[in-house]
C-alpha cells in the first residue's frame, strides 16, 4: 500500500477538494479490465468510477483518475486488474497529516473544556448549598407558623 501525504490547502478547489491519482497509475485507471473504488479511511465505499452517478457523502464527483469531495478527508483508493496472465492490485492512502493533528488537538480541547465546566458547576453547588438550604428552611419555618399568633404579639 502506498501512502500519499496531502495538504488540504493544496488540493482545494472552488466548492471542495480534488484527489488525483499518481501519473504511474493512469494506464491501469483507464484500462477497462480494471476495477477501482474510493473508500473513506474506515473502509466505507463512497465512489466507483464505473458508476459515477452513485456517490456517497463526501464524494461529489468521480472520474477514472480523480475524486472530488465536499470536504477534506483521509481516503483510500483501490485498483484491481485481472487480465489474462496478469494480476495487479494497488491501494493508495491519501492522508492529511495536518488535519489529523488538528483533530487530535481539537478533541483534547473539548475534553479540557468539559472538565472545566464540571468543576465549575461542582464548585458553584458547594458554595451556594448553604444559601439554598437556608432559603428552604426559612420557607418551611414560615409555613409552619400560625399567622394569628403573630398578630397578638406586638
Amino acid at each position: 500500500m502506498s501512502n500519499i501525504t496531502v495538504k488540504c490547502g493544496e488540493i482545494q478547489i472552488d466548492g471542495g477538494f480534488v484527489f488525483e491519482l499518481p501519473s504511474d497509475l493512469l494506464n491501469q485507471a483507464l484500462n477497462p479490465d480494471c476495477e477501482q473504488s474510493w473508500y473513506l479511511q474506515d473502509g466505507f465505499k463512497i465512489a466507483d468510477p464505473s458508476d459515477p452517478q452513485r456517490l456517497i457523502h463526501p464524494a461529489t464527483a468521480v472520474k477514472s483518475d480523480r475524486l472530488f469531495t465536499s470536504h477534506c478527508v483521509n481516503l483510500k483508493h483501490e485498483i484491481i486488474c485481472d487480465s489474462i496472465g496478469s494480476h495487479f492490485k494497488r491501494e493508495i492512502m491519501f492522508r492529511d497529516v495536518l488535519n489529523e493533528a488538528s483533530l487530535q488537538h481539537s478533541d483534547q480541547l473539548w475534553w479540557v473544556l468539559a472538565v472545566f465546566i464540571i468543576v465549575l458547576l461542582v464548585l458553584m453547588c458547594f458554595l451556594l448549598r448553604k444559601r439554598i438550604f437556608r432559603c428552604f428552611l426559612k420557607r418551611e419555618g414560615s409555613e409552619n407558623r400560625d399567622p394569628e399568633s403573630d398578630e397578638g404579639q406586638i
